[in-house]
């Protein structure tokens, strides 16, 4: 699955990203982000064969221009407290993260903006709970 936007595209992870995931992970900016650190570039490549296998739900955040991996967007779907255990989760918490050198360009706008998206208009979702 992908996702195009003017200036970027949201796609699966792939093992090749490693090293531009792990320029913005082994010093994460964001401290709900540090049990995430990767400390060698050898974890990268390790972590970046695990989010491969998470297709929809995890995605790279890559310029258009040159498929630099600029960031991440990813998720949980919540169980809703007033459903039954059989129905499925409709209520999705987002989360992305960008290197610190491509911050304040409008990126994070403009990818949050086409996966939320997506998820409402292909993955049914119905609501979401962003958390400041």
């Amino acid at each position: 699955m992908t996702i195009e936007t003017q200036r970027l595209i949201l796609r699966p992870f792939c093992e090749a990203d490693a090293e531009d995931v792990f320029e913005y992970m082994h010093n994460p900016a964001v401290n709900c982000f540090v049990d995430m650190k990767l400390d060698s570039l050898a974890r990268a490549k390790e972590k970046m064969i695990e989010r491969a296998n998470d297709k929809d739900l995890y995605l790279a955040i890559s310029l258009k221009e040159n498929g630099k991996v600029i960031g991440e967007i990813f998720g949980l779907l919540e169980k809703n407290e007033h459903k039954s255990e059989d129905e499925p989760a409709d209520t999705f918490s987002p989360s992305w993260m960008l290197n610190l050198n491509y911050t304040g360009k409008g990126y994070a706008y403009e990818a949050a903006h086409a996966y939320l998206d997506y998820l409402f208009d292909h993955k049914g979702i119905r609501r979401t709970a962003i958390l400041a």
